[in-house]
């Protein structure tokens, strides 16, 4: 099964409102000027930085593919065409609209994790993917 990943409007609308509520939220507390536009840029910056990661901005999105083979290990091909794994299902949490995949890399130790809006695959990988997160044996 193969997957691949594009641009997806969902994660980006969820962005964009949680950040510009974060914004209003802060305009309305009262906080002295200085602080108030200092936490404002904090919070354009995480939206500047979420949007280049998930491809949004100047750039493909990190993850382009994800992939397992005969043998149960997973693979990721990122925005340079960089290979990597293989890796071990760690765990998923399925949300409706969005599945997050959390991986354990077998020759390393810094977990991998990778947010799947709906919208970013076609609805055939889509229920393939979640007929695969839920069953056990493909579970580490």
């Amino acid at each position: 099964m193969k997957i691949t990943l594009q641009r997806s409007r969902l994660l980006m609308v969820y962005l964009l409102l949680m950040h510009v509520s974060a914004l209003l939220l802060i305009s309305q507390i009262g906080l002295s000027l200085m602080f108030e536009a200092f936490v404002s840029l904090l919070i354009i910056g995480s939206l500047v930085c979420y949007s280049r990661c998930y491809g949004w901005m100047a750039q493909r999105p990190q993850v382009e593919s994800l992939w397992v083979d005969d043998d149960g290990f997973w693979f990721m091909t990122d925005q340079e065409g960089r290979v990597q794994g293989p890796m071990r299902l760690k765990s998923s949490v399925i949300m409706g609209p969005l599945i997050a995949i959390y991986f354990r890399p077998l020759n390393g130790f810094i977990a991998k994790s990778v947010l799947i809006p709906f919208d970013a695959v076609d609805a055939d990988n889509w229920r393939r993917l979640r007929v695969r997160l839920r069953d056990p044996a493909s579970w580490d």
